[in-house]
């Protein structure tokens, strides 16, 4: 009961916090954290440290990492999962587990945004935290093609490319109790400003995500708030929709291993074979910005 108790507590909380910031820039297009990183922020290169010592790139790395294929539940190498062309840009998303709120919103908006990115000649493809059978769940309630989803089973290619793992990963604690400092913004930066641009909107963003997303209540309500970016409380509308669907579904989306459901996730887009852009998900909703994406490949919103 105590962690039943905990889990809604964390959701409820998570579930009203808002849009992602962008992460500290680094030269080179590439926006990342400055935690402890083995995937070094140098475009030129695009290097990851091995345990040996020696320098591999990112696509060597996740060459070396499988996944499963959320569509078949067949393992294949991360990197079989688009084809690596130079001049042909792909987005890979390291969602968190497919019970996070990080997972669903950050899917809403790529599947949103998903023809205008093809129309761009870029790929997409989305790897989650959990199981096969989570993922199938996951993709059926977000409408996120499950064509394109993979499944890590064990966070292997989030320890490969050094993503956070949440608040203290050293203290061997109940991971539920690591969650409420990190909705505090202890050990997960930017949540607290996150959160009250979600309650009072944001007039700059791009919100005609929440249009093909909202369910709850029509879209045009809030304007008597004002028709302009996302009006006060629209967001935060979504995230009640998406907290309902997960607290009752809980059990049969989070992944069987709960030390998981601290680790963060983020995004590399690869040109060919090369890492152009990369994004370190800070904490609890500071996901990968989808318009520093749709702006790295070409895309028009």
């Amino acid at each position: 009961m105590f962690a039943l108790v905990l889990t809604a507590l964390s959701a409820s909380a998570v579930a009203f916090t808002p849009a992602a910031q962008p992460g500290s820039a680094s030269p080179l297009r590439i926006a990342s954290n400055r935690g402890a990183l083995r995937l070094l922020t140098v475009a030129s290169s695009s290097t990851v440290s091995s345990r040996t010592g020696a320098s591999e790139t990112a696509f060597d790395v996740l060459s070396e990492v499988n996944v499963l294929s959320a569509a078949t539940g067949q393992p294949l190498p991360l990197t079989q999962a688009w084809k690596a062309k130079k001049g042909k840009k792909t987005v890979v998303a390291f969602l968190t587990h497919f019970a996070d709120f990080n997972a669903w919103e950050y899917a809403q908006k790529l599947r949103h945004y998903l023809p205008a990115i093809d129309d761009a000649g870029a790929e997409v493809i989305a790897v989650g935290l959990g199981t096969v059978a989570a993922a199938k769940e996951f993709a059926s309630l977000t409408n996120f093609p499950l064509q394109r989803l993979y499944v890590d089973e064990t966070g292997r290619a989030y320890e490969e490319l050094g993503f956070s793992k949440g608040f203290q990963p050293p203290v061997k604690v109940n991971p539920y109790l690591k969650l409420l400092p990190m909705l505090a913004g202890i050990g997960s930066p930017g949540t607290i400003q996150a959160v009250l641009r979600g309650y009072v909107g944001d007039r700059d963003a791009d919100a005609s995500w929440v249009e093909s997303t909202l369910q709850l209540v029509e879209k045009r309500r809030f304007d008597v708030l004002g028709t302009q970016g996302a009006r006060p409380f629209e967001v935060a509308t979504v995230r009640l929709q998406n907290m309902r669907e997960i607290v009752t579904r809980w059990d049969d989306l989070s992944p069987p291993n709960k030390e998981l459901i601290t680790w963060q996730g983020g995004t590399l887009i690869f040109d060919g074979k090369e890492v152009v852009y990369q994004y370190n998900d800070r904490g609890i909703l500071t996901y990968t910005p989808v318009d520093e994406v749709l702006r790295e490949v070409g895309a028009k919103p």
